[in-house]
């Protein structure tokens, strides 16, 4: 791997600081602490179809902020977002190209996912308010946090 190539690859989180994010109380905090990873901020245009389709879905108004990091098929993105309406919730949505250590991570903060399926492929969390759900397939990474309100 040359110096160029490895400051190409994208940064990634920690599970732990994945799950701080994640557990912000506002949109404002998450956006503070979201900022601190020096990543580009997602203008609303990113989010303009997902926007769309959430509001026809849940019925209710929705704030979200986001990040992405890297180019093409190295692109590293987190969401967080506060949803009101019938399906009121906070939630998560982070997106890596890799596991990058995020589920040993999140099992040490969580303890033993409720069910996992397949080779480490998927895991379940379920911790009150909290459901973590991790998958992997392939070489990407996906894991959505949700709190209910």
């Amino acid at each position: 791997m040359t110096v160029e190539s490895a400051f190409a690859l994208p940064k990634t989180l920690t599970a732990t600081q994945l799950v701080d994010i994640c557990s912000s109380s506002t949109v404002s905090d998450a956006a503070a602490k979201g900022d601190q990873l020096s990543w580009q901020r997602m203008s609303d245009a990113d989010f303009n179809e997902w926007h769309t389709g959430f509001l026809a879905y849940n019925g209710g108004s929705v704030d979200i902020v986001g990040w992405q990091h890297g180019q093409g098929e190295h692109v590293v993105s987190l969401s967080f977002w506060i949803a009101q309406g019938p399906n009121s919730h906070k939630a998560c949505n982070y997106s890596l190209g890799s596991d990058a250590g995020l589920l040993g991570g999140l099992t040490e903060i969580l303890g033993a996912p409720e069910t996992v399926e397949g080779m480490a492929g998927n895991a379940y969390w379920n911790t009150g308010l909290m459901e973590v759900y991790y998958t992997q397939v392939g070489a990407s990474t996906l894991v959505n946090i949700s709190y209910k309100k």
